[in-house]
């Protein structure tokens, strides 16, 4: 991006006439002189270009005929020449025979310049020479160059002094600190141990005096417990100089613990088949999406239908949500049923971590320490159906019973009648 500093002069380049063209000709343009600078701010060991322009601001004719005189409108341009000094050098520090400039007419020079590795902070004045063709007088001009040695600035806004087995955030600041903008800005953090998404960051363009906040998720579910160093360090450009910040360096704390954890558990055993209820929180900082949880299969562990898996969804820090699996465990030795909880974290990013349910916690239904045979299945329905019978049974003649007091009431009453109408 270039940065104009831009001071007009205007030369009205009355340059009087020590001798004329011709007879009754003078020469009277007027030249406006223009420069730019890109950078517009130098770095010690930087290259850069000092554009300068020359516009004859004469208009209409080329000679001009006022009173008895004919002026020549034409600009006549022997050479520029670009000097330097004990803090900048100049790659390329003339032009010659330049020429003839007309009416409205513009020419542009570029200038390569350097600053010396042990160049000082500030303004430094390069000579600009211009020699006039024909009559015309030479122009001397100071071009103002500024240094200034001020890097890109990180400041981390926030970052975790400890963390466990989980997926973070960090927030960093980058700061340009210069008098001018600087381009293409990447980021790179670097870790011990621990890794970051993404590995580097494009910023692109940061204003003068102004910063951009950027953020990268830290990774520590497969790091080992203890202290690790991470650093960041910003590389960007100053027009085309590639510079690389100072790296700023901290020290985090690794917890051995995932930040996905089971609790509330229940165990039930039903022969080999066990049955595991229970609630996973997340005790991170970050919300983790797309969470299932699954038995892990192996040679004495097979996960079991309905629940071989349970998908859990979207679990938000500090939050929580209940499952359940199921898994047949074929040997005695096995202790612990190993779970895979697999989720994405904020960045959509695959990640799983293994956590165990012992079980030493089951707990074991009366008279369940082993599957009920066939036989005994067997056994329970006869006399479940026995049993059936016997309240049919008891139940019909309760019934016929019922029925028959009646009747039995009635030839009492008739009995009774007869007697009575003897007497009489």
């Amino acid at each position: 991006m270039t940065l104009k500093a831009i001071i007009s002069i205007t030369l009205v380049l009355l340059l009087a006439l020590t001798a004329p063209a011709a007879a009754d000709t003078d020469i009277r343009p007027t030249v406006v002189v223009d420069y730019s600078m890109e950078p517009a701010v130098l770095m010690p060991g930087d290259t850069g270009t000092i554009t300068i322009s020359i516009e004859n601001m004469a208009g209409g004719e080329v000679y001009v005929q006022e009173d008895d005189k004919t002026f020549d409108m034409n600009a006549y341009i022997a050479s520029i020449t670009l000097g330097g000094n004990n803090d900048i050098d100049i790659l390329n520090n003339e032009y010659t025979d330049i020429g003839l400039l007309g009416p409205r007419d513009t020419i542009k020079l570029a200038f390569n310049i350097r600053a010396k590795e042990n160049a000082e902070d500030g303004v430094h004045f390069l000579n600009m020479e211009l020699v006039g063709g024909s009559d015309m007088y030479d122009l001397n001009y100071n071009i103002p160059v500024k240094i200034d040695d001020r890097n890109l600035r990180l400041i981390m806004a926030t970052m975790p002094t400890t963390v466990m087995n989980e997926i973070s955030t960090i927030e960093l600041d980058i700061i340009n600190t210069r008098p001018n903008d600087v381009n293409n800005v990447i980021i790179k953090p670097e870790g011990e141990n621990v890794s970051f998404n993404p590995a580097e960051i494009f910023v692109g363009t940061i204003p003068a005096s102004d910063k951009t906040t950027v953020e990268i998720t830290l990774n520590t579910m497969a790091s080992s417990s203890g202290t690790k160093n991470i650093s960041f360090t910003a590389s960007f450009f100053n027009g085309d100089n590639y510079h690389v910040s100072e790296k700023e360096e901290t020290e985090i704390n690794v917890v051995g613990q995932p930040s996905l954890i089971f609790t509330s558990i229940e165990v039930t055993k039903i022969g080999n088949r066990y049955s595991f209820i229970g609630d996973i929180n997340n005790f991170g900082t970050t919300d983790a999406k797309n969470v299932l949880v699954s038995v892990t299969e192996s040679e004495d562990i097979t996960p079991m239908q309905p629940y071989a898996n349970y998908f859990v969804g979207t679990l938000e820090a500090d939050d929580f949500s209940s499952f359940e699996l199921s898994a047949r465990v074929l040997s005695s030795d096995i202790k612990e049923i190993p779970i895979l909880i697999e989720f994405r974290d904020t960045d959509n990013v695959y990640s799983s971590v293994t956590g165990y349910i012992d079980l030493e916690s089951t707990s074991v239904p009366e008279g369940g320490d082993k599957e009920t045979p066939i036989w005994m299945w067997g056994i329970i329905a006869i006399i479940t159906i026995a049993i059936a019978g016997v309240i049919v049974y008891s139940w019909k003649n309760r019934k016929t019973a019922e029925v028959e007091e009646p009747e039995d009431l009635d030839e009492e009453e008739l009995d009774d009648a007869e007697a009575d109408e003897v007497e009489d």
